[in-house]
């Protein structure tokens, strides 16, 4: 699958979304707390049946349970209505690289590896959903589609430019404003939900798949998050993600150290303190956990794959990468020499189908 056509100069969606409670019913979205149905109140959703309340920010529902990791309720509220008001005349990733000014806590060297990143995650995303097809996980036309973990919603993107119907889901307020910023820019009014992964506001059996990119590694209960997924699944559904490898030997996805995965807490930590980067908070995978949570999570058709690097991520990175990326595309292909470098592959992709 190709990446979307290329953004328009100017935003053709707002970025602040405008939904009544019965779109989100249409769209299966309830209550996380007891699945009960959401009305409308002022600049907020309730749930009659529970007596809860959800504020709307930016339009977007916040149907936290849990938090965020990183930041405080009230800091990652600040956070998005600060990037939705300052949105007019920046691109998306002059945009996105705002949401780090003045935070001593990310280093410059970390703004510009973390914008790179996003800004070629629509190219990445194309060839993970290739990925997942080539393993089994094709996607029927007009799919409904929960993007999970979704961020700036590379991925939901690529998916809605396809014809798929996509809820985006995600911990963090200030993603979402930022993933409305990406879909604005390509002509697309992507519906986007602050929730937990471990918690979806979502009724059972709604979607046709669950995908997300990198999410699973963050979850604070990975358990829960697959067994959520399940639930939501309609009978022949997919969970397809993408997660870093725990024993990759390239470097780290989160803070650049050479097997990081392998190293002790202690020792990430210090090197974080060290090079004054953010201690991410995560549980990293080898090929077999991943295997063995997805099945736990009541999966059992689970298929394990090596996913591609695209062009895009390989610009700028040394020779010897370069090198390294052309004979892994080569070897992951053999499907003997392609078992082994699995155990040591910078990230995996995961195909587990509900039967």
């Amino acid at each position: 699958m190709t990446s979307p056509s290329s953004p328009r100069p100017l935003l053709s969606v707002p970025l602040t979304q405008r939904r009544a409670a019965a779109e989100w019913e249409a769209l299966g979205v309830v209550c996380p707390s007891c699945h009960g149905r959401l009305g409308d109140a002022t600049e907020a959703l309730i749930c009659p049946q529970c007596s809860a309340t959800y504020r709307l920010t930016c339009g977007i529902p916040d149907l936290r349970t849990i938090g965020d990791p990183y930041l405080s309720i009230a800091d990652d509220v600040n956070a998005a209505e600060s990037l939705a008001a300052r949105a007019d005349g920046r691109s998306f990733g002059e945009l996105y690289a705002s949401y780090y000014e003045g935070n001593a806590k990310v280093s410059p060297e970390q703004v510009a590896r973390f914008t790179h990143g996003v800004l070629a995650a629509a190219d990445r995303a194309g060839a993970t959903v290739e990925t997942w097809r080539d393993g089994g996980g094709a996607l029927p036309a007009n799919a409904r589609v929960l993007d999970l973990g979704c961020g700036t919603a590379p991925l939901g993107v690529v998916l809605a430019a396809a014809g798929h119907q996509v809820i985006g889901v995600d911990a963090g307020l200030r993603w979402l404003v930022l993933a409305r910023a990406r879909a604005a820019a390509y002509g697309i009014d992507l519906p986007v939900i602050c929730a937990n992964a471990e918690r979806l506001p979502l009724r059972d059996v709604s979607v046709r798949a669950v995908v997300g990119e990198s999410v699973l590694e963050n979850l604070t209960d990975a358990a829960a998050g697959v067994a959520e997924a399940h639930r939501v699944l309609q009978s022949g559904g997919m969970l397809a993600l993408t997660t870093p490898n725990r024993h990759s030997v390239g470097p780290d996805p989160h803070l650049g150290l050479l097997a990081g995965g392998w190293r002790s807490p202690e020792a990430l930590q210090a090197y974080a303190r060290r090079t004054g980067q953010v201690m991410p908070r995560r549980r990293l995978f080898a090929p077999s956990e991943l295997a063995k949570v997805m099945r736990d999570g009541g999966f059992r058709d689970v298929r394990v794959l090596l996913p591609r690097f695209t062009d895009t991520q390989r610009a700028g990175v040394s020779l010897a990468a370069n090198l390294a990326i052309a004979g892994y595309h080569v070897l992951r292909r053999i499907p003997v020499v392609g078992s082994v470098v699995m155990q040591i592959a910078p990230s995996l992709a995961v195909v587990a189908l509900n039967e």
